[in-house]
């Protein structure tokens, strides 16, 4: 079938099913409603992290999700009148509901497959919602940023490129009543860049948070002896598990690579860069030192392999991310975490006393990769209690309580009236 684009009535909260997974906290009376627009009833990580979200927002409001599909799937021949009849649909859907204000969570692809006609298409839906807007914008593109010129006719050109590249994001940005970007990082380029809607502005770091608390048999044990060190999340390419493969050369035979995750349904170069990974093993003869978790049946499922990490690497490449929700997922474990030097990877060490929650370290070096490795797996005593106390901090100070309290000011000043 081409297309088959429908909008998914909303649910009220979570999606059936979803309740064992995710933390509840105490929830008086919902004060107002909220239509969260995001990915929602798929396999996706924004549609994960909307759900964690929505469970700190069911504090004080009722959240009503509109599930908004990943359009750059590229087995999918789309018609310009489908998308058309998709999106009227989907507004119409969120102008006629009980929401006293919409949350959009921003990703070009749920707009359109390329950037010009997903700015495009997400200025038309801005124009046409008839509700106060939140807009949590997940990526900043390096093209969005303007470039610093020395002479005058330089930064006069450069100004005008810019504007005429970005005009119409820019314009559907201003349409909206508050803006969310989730790093200190990416609220500075924000702010340079479109300085008139610096008021509107806040920075809301994904939450730490556990997705469960109970107990279950995981799908596969670890080995006394074995050291395991983790990568979770889908496998795609910009994940660098080849970094990885490339320091366990130099690393004992017990050290065990674990890619917690499987291939990205909607990731057009997934299967050929996980058989790449694979015949990498194959011509280094590490086949019996990597496991592959395949998709993970559940939270509860995810949460029992996670805990069997002796440390975590997320040797990412720098893709414009505001914050990581896969960062924010093993900082909620009491394991040391290591990082590639992407600029999403420092949202939380940016204070004195989370500064060494992760550590960064150059990842395309594969010995001093290895040693990094190993010296955090040991848990050398200095290093450990130091990053520990500041991962414990980092813990507290982003966590869902706060996100959630965060989020209620804004919506609380949306509704009235306030430039917030």
């Amino acid at each position: 079938m081409k297309g088959n684009l429908a909008v998914v009535p909303p649910s009220r909260g979570r999606a059936a099913g979803d309740e064992s997974d995710l933390p509840r906290l105490a929830a008086p009376p919902a004060a107002f409603s909220v239509a969260l627009m995001t990915p929602w009833d798929q396999q996706c990580g924004n549609a994960e992290y909307a759900k964690r979200l929505a469970v700190g927002l069911e504090r004080f409001a009722t959240i009503l999700p509109f599930d908004m599909r990943n359009l750059i799937d590229g087995e999918k021949r789309i018609s310009r009148w489908e998308l058309d009849r998709y999106f009227r649909d989907l507004v119409a859907a969120v102008n006629r509901s009980d929401a006293d204000l919409i949350h959009i969570q921003h990703e070009f692809c749920f707009f359109a497959r390329r950037i010009a006609p997903a700015n495009r298409r997400f200025l038309q839906v801005m124009k046409q919602l008839r509700k106060p807007v939140v807009i949590s914008l997940h990526t900043w593109l390096k093209s969005m940023s303007r470039a610093q010129r020395n002479r005058v006719s330089s930064q006069l050109l450069e100004t005008a490129l810019h504007g005429h590249r970005n005009r119409h994001i820019a314009a559907a940005l201003r349409r909206a009543d508050a803006i969310v970007l989730h790093s200190k990082d990416t609220h500075k380029y924000f702010v340079e860049t479109f300085p008139d809607m610096k008021k509107r502005v806040h920075v809301v770091p994904i939450p730490i948070e556990r997705a469960v608390t109970e107990v279950t048999e995981p799908p596969l044990r670890k080995n006394p002896r074995d050291t395991w060190v983790m990568v979770p999340g889908f496998v795609s390419r910009y994940k660098g598990h080849g970094h990885v493969l490339s320091a366990l050369r130099h690393l004992p035979d017990g050290f065990k690579l674990v890619v917690a995750g499987g291939v990205h349904p909607k990731d057009k170069t997934g299967n050929d860069y996980w058989m790449d990974l694979i015949q990498q093993a194959d011509v280094w003869g590490l086949q019996s030192r990597i496991l592959f978790t395949g998709f993970l049946a559940s939270a509860a499922d995810q949460a029992a392999i996670l805990e069997q990490a002796d440390v975590f690497v997320l040797p990412y490449d720098e893709v414009g991310q505001s914050g990581s929700a896969v960062l924010a997922d093993v900082l909620s474990y009491d394991r040391p975490v290591i990082t590639s030097r992407a600029r999403s990877m420092f949202v939380y060490r940016m204070d004195k006393d989370t500064a060494f929650s992760s550590i960064a370290t150059d990842v395309g070096d594969a010995e001093q990769f290895a040693a990094t490795i190993r010296q955090c797996a040991r848990f050398e005593p200095q290093l450990y209690a130091e990053t520990r106390q500041h991962r414990a901090t980092a813990r507290m100070r982003y966590s869902l309580a706060n996100t959630q309290a965060a989020y209620e000011r804004i919506y609380r000043g949306v509704l009235a009236g306030r430039t917030v």
